[in-house]
């Protein structure tokens, strides 16, 4: 069996992924419920969390785009 040293990259690369989506979700949930209270830390979760999930997307989007191309060329 031969291991591969790409596999170990985009596991850990999968597994980052996860995890920023997951505490983007989570401040933008905690933000949300803060803004119910009415504390003014709310906002500032809520623009946190939306912030790392838009960035998760962008970076799925780069790597996709790159994909594509590279299947292009081959």
């Amino acid at each position: 069996m031969t291991h591969n040293r790409a596999d170990d990259t985009s596991l850990v690369a999968l597994v980052l992924r996860v995890v920023s989506a997951g505490l983007g979700i989570l401040f933008v949930v905690a933000g949300v419920a803060d803004v119910v209270r009415r504390t003014p830390w709310g906002f500032v979760g809520v623009i946190g969390g939306a912030l790392i999930l838009l960035g998760v997307v962008i970076e799925l989007r780069r790597e996709r785009r790159e994909r594509r191309v590279q299947r292009l060329r081959d």
